[in-house]
């Protein structure tokens, strides 16, 4: 009979040790000796101290809890606390914030992090709340804020609050800088002072050929500064206008990048730089006040940003010192600045890899001092000190969604289609390429040519604008790839084009006629190195070399199918804006028209051969009717 069942002897209550429990002859058998070794011991301590320890992990477990709650109870309460001092630092207006203030920090004194974070918050919005223009009494109160605030805080010995020591202090300086300025005799006269104050600005110097000098009026001290006309001309009679025209004036300098520490990599790697100029007031900008001012309310307008352009410039041969000063680079276009430059306090090799040097610091040691101390100092004013008798400082400028520079003016240009722009006239021999613009329903997309390396196929085109070729029944007939997008133009396989023209030239009277393919044995044209990139306008042609006449492709991609040596396609233009557009096309959209909009001071008549035969001639001029509406 095989026994199932075996009977334990084991008393109520008695744990069972390993060495009683036949259980355990398992263990060996299966190779666990030292697994059966443990189980033996941890039985035997057990049952000689098991009635104490379950006491004892059940106490433990429930003061776990019980920190576990205090400690989220307490967090909830901070938490709780902290958002009432935000709501009550929330206020619109100073007395309010006193009193909102004052009395959550009486009831935050038990806890050092919530006094501390309570008068942070107190300085900083009692700063933001400050009055412009600034009012003497309410200036001296904030002042008065900043230092308690910072006092109180730095009572508390606790290092992790230094950076807020330091903020409150900063802000304190520079509002007690301000004071300073406000209150001698000089300045007085100009109280209040806002957008109408006028300051007692000197009459400029001129001078036969020095440098022009302009003079920042600062929190902190005076910065003259000497610009370097010779090697940047456009740049600095850009930055003279500004300083004259007071598009600094009540502006603060802000610290671009500290050292190399803060700043290890980018354009301004290991050097410390202070910039100025992100905002201001240029002549002919309609000024808008704060979205925080109330109708009815006098106070500071401000101008977004300066509305445009410049080619960036700066010298080539003078080397970046500390007290140099430089335009920035607009940060959506690299080649171009606007109105924002900056101050050297130390400097790098970066600097000199990513930036031009305009001018420098005047007045030694004195005016670099004045410029260590410009971060977040406030410009009262500008002025020009001196400048050249025989220099007219207006300088060339591109208004923001005008490709082609023009002279600065006194009001923002009327936003207008390219079309509308009247035409350039330079010199024969000038430099400067021929401007065209293609108008479409959507936009415009305006084309330099290269009249130099393709004079023969630029004359053609300018030729058929002229004439008013694509003024009618021309339109974009063909497109390869349908990608918008940069990045999945180039994913796609195959050449991205839009082609545009007549499609049945030979239908015109007139057209009916090739010219030279200028891509094919033109030095000119390889020393220039042109070819099908993104960008590019092309001729459209036939298996026949010279058979372009008026039909033109834009090239979206590069494509070195369309350079290859036995027949290539010619690319005699680029597209300077609207490339965006441009991908936008689709089948069939119409071109409304064409205009020139600069061109050089000579006739520009295509050599031809036409179909009928004969060799190559001077195309004959073409008299196209008018479409109805268009002058």
């Amino acid at each position: 009979m095989v026994r199932t069942k075996v009977k334990s002897k084991q008393k109520k209550g008695e744990l069972v040790a390993a060495s009683k429990d036949a259980s355990r002859d398992v263990l060996p058998r299966t190779g666990m000796g030292l697994g059966a070794t443990f189980v033996d011991s941890a039985s035997k301590f057990l049952a000689g101290y098991g009635k104490v320890l379950g006491p004892a992990i059940v106490l433990i477990v429930a003061g776990f809890f019980i920190v576990y709650f205090l400690t989220q109870s307490k967090a909830s309460g901070e938490v709780a606390f902290k958002n009432k001092i935000d709501r009550a630092a929330m206020v619109e207006k100073l007395p309010e914030l006193k009193t909102g203030m004052e009395v959550v920090i009486a009831e935050s004194e038990e806890e050092e992090q919530l006094v501390a974070y309570a008068n942070y918050r107190f300085g900083t919005r009692a700063y933001a709340l400050l009055s412009h223009p600034y009012k003497a009494d309410e200036l001296k109160d904030v002042i008065g804020i900043l230092g308690g605030a910072a006092d109180r805080i730095n009572a508390l010995e606790d290092a992790a609050n230094d950076a807020w020591v330091r903020h409150l202090n900063g802000l304190q300086a520079k509002l007690k800088a301000d004071l300073e300025f406000l209150e001698k005799p000089e300045n007085k006269k100009l109280l209040p002072w806002d957008h109408h104050s006028k300051a007692d600005k000197p009459a400029a110097k001129e001078v036969d050929g020095g440098n022009p000098i302009v003079v920042f009026e600062t929190a902190v001290g005076t910065l003259r500064i000497e610009l370097f006309e010779d090697e940047a001309p456009n740049a600095v009679k850009h930055f003279v206008s500004l300083c004259d025209e007071g598009y600094y004036n009540r502006s603060d300098g802000g610290t671009l990048s500290f050292s190399n520490s803060f700043n290890p990599t980018g354009p301004f790697k290991g050097a410390t730089v202070i910039s100025a100029g992100k905002q201001g007031r240029p002549v002919g900008v309609e000024l808008k006040k704060p979205t925080t001012a109330k109708e009815g309310d006098d106070v500071d307008t401000v101008a977004e940003n300066n509305p445009y352009q410049i080619d960036y410039q700066g010298s080539t041969t003078q080397p970046f010192n500390v007290g140099s000063i430089a335009l920035s680079r607009d940060a959506d276009d690299p080649s171009r600045a606007r109105g924002e430059f900056f101050v050297v306090i130390e400097t790098s090799p970066a600097l000199g890899q990513n930036f031009l040097p305009l001018g420098r610091v005047l007045d030694g040691e004195q005016g670099i001092n004045v410029a260590r101390r410009l971060h977040q100092a406030e410009i009262y004013y500008t002025y020009v000190e001196q400048k050249r008798k025989t220099t007219k400082y207006v300088p060339k400028v591109y208004y923001d969604g005008w490709p082609v520079p023009m002279d600065k003016r006194t009001e923002v240009p009327k936003p207008v289609r390219f079309s509308e722009v009247k035409v350039e006239v330079v010199p024969a021999d000038s430099k400067l390429n021929p401007i065209v613009v293609i108008e479409l329903e959507k936009g415009d997309i305006v084309i330099e040519l290269f009249e130099d390396a393709c004079p023969n196929t630029v004359a053609n085109l300018i030729n058929l604008i002229e004439e008013g070729f694509f003024n009618s029944e021309c339109e974009f007939y063909r497109i390869e790839g349908t990608a918008s997008d940069i990045a999945e133009i180039y994913k796609a396989q195959g050449a991205r084009i839009i082609q545009g023209g007549f499609a049945q030239a030979g239908s015109r009277e007139g057209y009916d006629y090739g010219i030279r393919n200028e891509a094919v044995d033109n030095p000119k044209y390889k020393a220039a190195g042109l070819g099908n990139s993104r960008g590019t306008i092309a001729m459209a042609r036939t298996s026949d070399l010279d058979s372009a006449s008026t039909e033109f492709f834009i090239n979206l991609k590069d494509w070195p199918d369309w350079d290859k040596e036995q027949s290539p396609y010619c690319a005699f233009g680029e597209v300077i804006y609207g490339i965006e557009l441009a991908a936008l096309v689709q089948k069939d959209d119409a071109i409304k028209g064409a205009k020139v909009i600069r061109k050089r001071d000579h006739k520009y008549v295509p050599q031809v051969k036409y179909k009928e035969g004969g060799g190559w001639v001077e195309k004959k001029a073409v008299e196209l009717p008018k479409p109805l509406g268009l002058k």
